[in-house]
């Protein structure tokens, strides 16, 4: 698995943007696309596109005089790397635990139990 590090919420909202676009993103199409109800100023963004180039989540491609942003990982790849720090910090790395916490909190339906059955015989 890639290094990198666990991102902000703040820097999770740039980032889900920056994955469904799909394709490398400008800093002002960033800005025209956040979220409702988050009014950044520019340099805000900067600072947070920069953190993750810090953490190894994004990378940038300077062309003219923009940067174009684009990710390192994917989506998918991030949540598995927030997934496994989940376990490891909250339930010292047992995945049994984790399970046996949903499944004593009642948040496991029928259906999500037989379906962890079916994987986990695939």
């Amino acid at each position: 698995m890639k290094k990198f590090q666990q991102m902000s919420d703040a820097e999770r909202q740039i980032m889900e943007y920056i994955w469904k676009a799909g394709r490398p993103v400008t800093t002002s199409e960033i800005m025209e696309n956040l979220p409702k109800g988050k009014i950044w100023k520019q340099n805000t963004v900067i600072t947070f596109l920069s953190r993750l180039i810090k953490k190894g989540i994004l990378k940038a491609t300077r062309v003219g005089k923009a940067n174009y942003y684009e990710p390192c990982i994917t989506e998918q790849e991030y949540r598995y790397f927030e997934t496994k720090q989940f376990i490891n910090e909250v339930h010292k790395g047992s995945i049994v635990g984790f399970i046996t916490a949903l499944f004593e909190n009642g948040d496991l339906t029928k259906e999500d139990i037989e379906s962890i059955m079916k994987r986990l015989k695939e």
